[in-house]
């Protein structure tokens, strides 16, 4: 092994270990949660999407899988494809923000995984994050019409699910956003001064 892909490979695991870490304590702290489940945190999704964006969709994949199995800690867990769908494919969809990432070639010449998140550009990052959410919400969406159709009332289940799904994954993505946007104003606000 190289001593360059040695470094990528130690790079990728200690970053992934701390954004896992702090994705998983902002997870725990919520900023208000829907009566039938459902909470909106302080951007602790970001770290994924910025581990995602550093390393590529392979990685990025891998350690959103990892975050999708913390969450089953504490979940609302009724049967196994209620599990697959809320939590597997719903938080594991983060690792799309992978694609938004620099070629291979240009990230492993970039030391600094922020650096890395940081060239990738704002635009990429807000869009591919909106995908992610997207994906997320669709499966959430497919798991309320399944599984919790009964809470809908005389409401169609679909609807239902859609409005109460999209209520707090859309604000949980605004703060997302807002935040990611904070960071990568700060991030090339240092760099200018540095230049």
């Amino acid at each position: 092994m190289s001593q360059q892909k040695t470094k990528e490979t130690i790079l990728q695991i200690v970053t992934g270990g701390v954004c896992l870490a702090l994705a998983y304590v902002l997870s725990r702290i919520e900023l208000f949660t829907l009566p039938m489940g459902g909470t909106v945190t302080p951007a602790s999704t970001l770290p994924i999407v910025v581990l995602c964006m550093a390393f590529g969709p392979a990685w990025g994949f891998a350690c959103a899988f990892v975050f999708s199995l913390l969450q089953l800690i504490g979940g609302y867990l009724m049967t196994p494809f209620q599990v697959i769908l809320d939590y597997i494919l719903g938080y594991t969809a983060l690792g799309i923000t992978g694609f938004a990432a620099l070629p291979r070639a240009s990230r492993v010449a970039i030391s600094s995984p922020l650096k890395r998140f940081e060239k990738a550009g704002l635009v990429r990052a807000i869009v591919f994050t909106v995908i992610a959410y997207v994906v997320r919400w669709f499966c959430s969406v497919l798991s309320g019409v399944i599984f919790f159709a009964e809470y809908a009332g005389d409401m169609n289940p679909w609807i239902y699910s859609m409005s109460y799904n999209g209520s707090f994954l859309a604000a949980d993505m605004a703060i997302t956003i807002v935040v990611m946007v904070i960071l990568y104003l700060t991030l090339s606000g240092v760099r200018k001064n540095k230049a």
